[in-house]
C-alpha cells in the first residue's frame, strides 16, 4: 500500500434535517459528508472529479465503513480530514477522521476503483500526477 503525501480537511456544518429526533446526526449522513470531503480533496489538489470524468474516469464506491467514537450535533462544525491510499494497482482508499473542536467523533473509509470508460482499468486519470505517494511497507 502506498499513502498519498496530500491530506485535505473539509469542514461541515450540521444542519438540522441532518439530526434525529434525539438531536445526534443520523448514521446515513456521514456517507453523504465523506463525499463532500472526498470532492473536496480532490479539487483542493487541483485534480477536480470533472477533469477525471472528461478524461473517461469514473471511481464507484466499492465499500463504505463508518465507525463511531461520539455523537455529532446540530450547529457544531465537523472537521473531516481525508487521505488517499492506493491499495493496489486497482482499488483507492479513502480514509476519514471527523472530529469536532479537536475530539475524534468518527473514523471511516470508502474504497474505490478506477473505470475508463465503464471498465476496470489500472491507469491513471493525468490529474493523478499531481500526488506523491510514499511506501507503507518496510
Amino acid at each position: 500500500m502506498e499513502t498519498c503525501t496530500f491530506k485535505h480537511t473539509a469542514r461541515v456544518e450540521v444542519r438540522y434535517a441532518e439530526t434525529d429526533q434525539m438531536g445526534i446526526v443520523h448514521h446515513s449522513v456521514y456517507a453523504v459528508w465523506f463525499e463532500q470531503a472526498r470532492t473536496e480533496y480532490f479539487r483542493e489538489a487541483g485534480a477536480s472529479y470533472a477533469d477525471m470524468e472528461a478524461e473517461g474516469f469514473s471511481s464507484p464506491v466499492l465499500e463504505l465503513n463508518v465507525q463511531f467514537k461520539a455523537p455529532t450535533h446540530y450547529g457544531e462544525f465537523v472537521d473531516i480530514e481525508t487521505t488517499m491510499i492506493r491499495v493496489d494497482k486497482l482499488r483507492i482508499r479513502f480514509e476519514y477522521r471527523a472530529s469536532v473542536n479537536g475530539k475524534l467523533c468518527t473514523t471511516g473509509h470508502t474504497l474505490h476503483c478506477m473505470l475508463k470508460n465503464g471498465r476496470p482499468t489500472r491507469e491513471l486519470p493525468a490529474s493523478f500526477a499531481k500526488f506523491e505517494f510514499v511506501s507503507e511497507e518496510k
